[in-house]
């Protein structure tokens, strides 16, 4: 009898803590879809003065060096600069309709791939110029990278590698600073593998 009524109790317990949790998963959803219809709803906004990201190709080591995958890259680089960039990694679509309407998001959606097409690009430029022995027009590239905010790990972990050959303690620790601010999913991997090469 005596174990019938703790297994009642128990039982009781966990019915309560499941009912809990379907209440705020339920409050959770019913949030999400009244943002999403407020959002939908949304007049077109301006969005000529957002913070577009300018490609310097004036202070890239275009032409550095013949070879194929170098090309490659300053060729897409130089693609790229003649499109609208921005980096929107840290707000989800229901966010960019809500600031700025539901008639934006396919524009804000290309310039925001045209980021991330960016930050791959300058990660693998910056490598194959480091493999290529251009370790100075490496670091500039790979530090434009973070400047901007990519959230490519190699860019990062090449960069590192490069100060701590040097010895550029200072240079280590405001790269760890920037990996800090990234509203990344890739943010505690890049500084898990800093912390490693430190």
């Amino acid at each position: 009898m005596k174990f019938l009524g703790l297994f009642i109790i128990v039982v009781c317990i966990i019915s309560a803590a499941g009912k809990k949790h379907a209440r705020k998963q339920r409050d959770v959803n019913d949030a999400f879809w009244d943002r999403e219809t407020a959002a939908n709803y949304v007049r077109k906004k301006d969005i000529s003065s957002l913070p577009y990201i300018i490609i310097p190709l004036e202070k890239f080591p275009i032409g550095i060096e013949k070879n194929d995958e170098l090309l490659e890259y300053e060729s897409a680089l130089k693609q790229l600069s003649e499109k609208k960039i921005l980096n929107l990694s840290s707000q989800t679509n229901t966010d960019l309709k809500l600031a700025y309407g539901p008639a934006n998001l396919p524009a804000l959606s290309e310039y925001d791939q045209n980021f991330s097409t960016l930050c791959t690009t300058l990660s693998a430029y910056g490598e194959r110029l480091l493999a290529l022995g251009h370790e100075d027009e490496a670091r500039a590239v790979l530090e434009y990278g973070v400047e901007i905010g990519s959230d490519i790990s190699k860019t990062y972990l090449t960069l590192a590698g490069i100060y701590q050959k040097h010895g550029l303690t200072t240079e280590l620790a405001h790269l760890k600073e920037c990996a800090e601010k990234l509203d990344s999913i890739m943010k505690r991997t890049i500084l898990t593998r800093l912390a490693e090469i430190s």
